[in-house]
């Protein structure tokens, strides 16, 4: 199924059964968002789609969808009663004939639901594995025993391989789906533009240099902040954007380190923004991560979707993700040196390379990370196990 197109395995008037989304909460967020664009699009074609979820911000957008959504508490952090036995019953009640468990927690709620009657299950994997002793966690194994699993990005895939996770594994590579349409520059009016220039005082004569982190200890602002200092003679105003929930104490120290150094006037510290799409037009570089062994690198595709040069560590999927350059350039994870070279080179590019860069960026990101093509790629492996 694309957007414009349903497949005949997503059609129906919901007599056949359920298709069911299992995801932790449904908080707004790239994660979450997989869940509720592949349940409304069923819906939106006849097909009859449902979410379980710990509950949140986007339960209301589901409903609007007309997608029920029933709120069963999965959190490995915070499970109330039976999870497995509550999800059971639903499925029952829904006659369910695929269910698809967004992350470890939920697949191992779902493993146990559908222990007694087979349901074909699909499991998506987002993050990192958990070891414990050297060995994959319970929930890990528990995710891997899916029908089919969904794996980030090619780097969760050949870490898993070269573990020997997925030896017996039916497994496959599909990003999370962004929406790449969103965030090109053309969607951004001048007025939105002009709004933000004024509100965060910056000239325009600055090159504006992004890093978007968790304001928390360990995110790197502390390395970029030595990388920028060695071109401090060059004009640049760099924004420190907080992801999640941030950590006071530290946004504090950061703070006070910022003033000491002189630098409060040239690194600026926002806690998140609601117009990511305005905040990339401004910029000219991103620092997508420092410290990288990530699983998927979401600030990389969205810069990249925004048609941004990138730059990131060579490790993780952000190795991956970024082509040197191609669509940017890479340097050693937590390394101020080799992040200060990168720098200096994105900064002093040509206008013409910088465009061919750029021009490059956003061609990736619309051909690997298009929810569109994310909808294709499992809605073909739901038609396949319901065949």
């Amino acid at each position: 199924m694309t957007a414009t197109t349903a497949t005949n395995g997503m059609k129906g008037d919901g007599s056949n059964g359920a298709i069911v989304q299992v995801s932790d909460f449904l908080e707004a967020g790239p994660v979450n968002r997989v869940a509720l664009d592949l349940a409304a699009a069923i819906q939106r074609f006849g097909g009859d789609s449902k979410i379980i979820s710990g509950g949140g911000s986007m339960v209301a957008e589901a409903e609007r969808a007309q997608v029920e959504h029933e709120t069963i508490s999965i959190s490995s952090a915070n499970p109330i009663g039976n999870p497995g036995g509550k999800i059971a019953a639903k499925l029952s009640e829904w006659n369910t004939r695929l269910v698809h468990s967004h992350g470890e927690d939920a697949a191992g709620h779902v493993l146990k639901a559908v222990g007694k009657h087979h349901v074909p299950h699909v499991v998506s994997l987002y993050d990192l594995p958990v070891q414990r002793s050297g060995k994959p966690t319970p929930g890990l194994r528990n995710a891997l025993k899916g029908d089919r699993v969904l794996l980030a990005s090619q780097f969760l895939q050949d870490l898993l391989a070269e573990a020997g996770y997925l030896d017996g594994v039916h497994a496959s590579v599909v990003p999370p789906g962004l929406a790449v349409n969103a965030l090109h520059p053309s969607v951004v009016t001048a007025a939105r533009l002009t709004r933000m220039v004024r509100d965060m005082e910056i000239t325009a004569q600055s090159p504006v240099i992004l890093f978007p982190a968790a304001l928390q200890e360990g995110a790197g602002h502390e390395i970029v902040i030595e990388a920028l200092k060695e071109h401090s003679d060059r004009s640049w105003v760099c924004l420190f954007i907080g992801l999640g929930q941030a950590e006071r104490r530290y946004h504090y120290r950061l703070t006070q380190r910022l003033e000491a150094e002189g630098l409060e006037n040239r690194i600026k510290i926002y806690e998140g923004t609601e117009d990511p799409a305005t905040l990339y037009k401004l910029t000219d570089i991103v620092i997508s991560t420092v410290n990288g062994n990530l699983a998927f690198d979401y600030a990389c595709a969205e810069s990249q979707a925004a048609g941004k040069i990138v730059l990131g560590a060579n490790s993780g999927s952000t190795e991956f993700q970024v082509d040197p350059g191609v669509t940017g350039a890479l340097f050693d994870a937590g390394d101020a040196e080799t992040l200060s070279m990168a720098l200096g080179w994105a900064m002093t590019m040509e206008p013409d390379k910088r465009a061919e860069l750029e021009n490059n960026a956003m061609l990736h990101a619309f051909k690997t990370y298009k929810r569109d093509e994310t909808a294709r790629q499992i809605f073909d492996i739901y038609d396949e196990l319901l065949a």
